[in-house]
């Protein structure tokens, strides 16, 4: 997530961006804690969409908890000429691991619930934990190795970015076809009977939130993407807007925790134990 043309910023914009970037480094490493507690604390939240939840909860708190403090400390260092090379790759690979595993996790979620609300009959048998452990492990595989090639500048922030602005149409395509499909579902169901099935409906609700984090998700990387198609990458004016981008991407990592909190029951009942047990 590095910008080699990127100008020294002012002092108003550092104060600004640090700021920004603090309170989201200390909403997301509680919140996105809070998750990964909740998940090894209850049995009741590990089903096969958690395990996913898990994975991606682990990338935005790593993203809060070491990727913005080590931002904040790049604005004074950038603002006053300094650089350390060391701390610079450092920077570059946790950032870039942990953005492709976040795009790479929605996509493999999203997966799942296609097969679970296409295919639900088959689903028991096409997706079982082992399979999932196999997908998370390829996640990060993935990710990891991305990271380290582009920190070895054998990638561009341009590769990254196609790769995940990829994922993530296909995720939107892929979430129309599965609201249609239950919705198809929930229409014959009801001819039926006057009640729609607990597992139905606890489909539409898994499918609903996880909708609104890569929505939400696309929405904060929309800047990354289009910024380069009117601005110049190698104008100054481009420098100075590639932090404040960058920051808006990094921040969605506070975000997710509290989506789950409010669309889903047992993540809000999970949170409450453990915050009543500190």
């Amino acid at each position: 997530m590095e910008n080699s043309t990127a100008s020294a910023l002012s002092s108003e914009a550092v104060t600004a961006l640090s700021v920004v970037s603090a309170v989201a480094s200390l909403i997301g490493s509680v919140g996105n804690l809070l998750v990964l507690l909740a998940v090894f604390k209850n049995e009741t939240i590990r089903t096969i969409p958690d395990f996913f939840i898990t994975s991606l909860a682990f990338s935005d708190f790593t993203v809060c908890a070491v990727f913005l403090p080590l931002s904040i400390y790049q604005f004074y260092q950038q603002n006053t000429g300094q650089r350390k090379d060391s701390f610079y790759l450092a920077k570059s690979f946790l950032g870039h691991v942990s953005m492709v595993a976040s795009a790479t996790n929605m996509f493999a979620v999203t997966i799942d619930r296609v097969i679970a609300i296409g295919f639900p009959f088959k689903y028991v048998a096409m997706v079982t934990k082992q399979k999932v452990a196999i997908t998370i492990a390829a996640v990060w595989m993935i990710s990891i190795a991305l990271g380290a090639l582009h920190t070895g500048d054998l990638t561009s922030n341009y590769a990254i970015g196609i790769y995940s602005a990829v994922l993530l149409i296909n995720s939107i395509a892929m979430y129309i076809y599965i609201f249609v499909k239950a919705k198809r579902q929930e229409n014959r169901i009801q001819e039926m009977t006057t009640r729609m099935p607990e597992g139905v409906s606890a489909e539409k609700k898994v499918a609903k939130t996880i909708f609104t984090v890569v929505g939400i998700y696309a929405v904060c990387w929309l800047p990354m993407l289009l910024l380069p198609a009117f601005v110049n990458p190698s104008s100054e004016q481009f420098g100075h807007a590639y932090p404040w981008v960058i920051t808006l991407l990094a921040s969605n990592s506070e975000l997710n925790p509290f989506i789950y909190c409010l669309k889903s029951q047992k993540y809000l009942l999970a949170f409450s134990k453990i915050l009543r047990r500190t």
